[in-house]
């Protein structure tokens, strides 16, 4: 089982996510957060293996957040979930180590999918505009 800190400002999307994950049976949601600040201090005090967070957020910038995470948690997983599909996010994104990213958009398999990939150590991007997954040494 992995455990999962889950970060957006929507609770309904929060929501929506943990069902999702509690559907499946291979992963323990630990803890939620509704902005960038509680997305870090969650997933430093959980030490999940995977955050599945927002791009943007109120608080802390998600993106400098991922560096703080991937420097003092070299082992988690973490995937963007987002409706902002401009190539500099995503680039910044890739920049900073986040493993996956995907557009809110995506099919809940495809989300399930994605996050079994990640956690086998495959990094998986989708940009909107084409739907086909990019890996981060396509990105760099």
């Amino acid at each position: 089982m992995y455990k999962v800190v889950i970060a957006d400002d929507r609770q309904l999307i929060r929501a929506g996510l943990h069902m999702l994950l509690d559907s499946c049976g291979l992963y323990i949601v630990a803890g939620e957060a509704s902005d960038g600040n509680e997305a870090v201090s969650q997933s430093l005090a959980l030490v999940p293996d995977l955050l599945l967070t927002d791009l943007k957020m109120p608080g802390q910038c998600i993106i400098e957040g991922v560096r703080i995470l991937k420097e003092r948690l070299p082992n988690i997983k973490i995937i963007i979930l987002t409706a902002f599909d401009e190539s500099e996010d995503i680039y910044r994104a890739c920049k900073a180590g986040v493993d996956g990213y995907l557009m809110k958009d995506t099919s809940p398999e495809t989300i399930l999918s994605t996050i079994q990939e990640v956690m086998k150590g495959t990094s998986m991007f989708q940009p909107k505009e084409n739907k086909l997954y990019w890996t981060r040494e396509n990105l760099l």
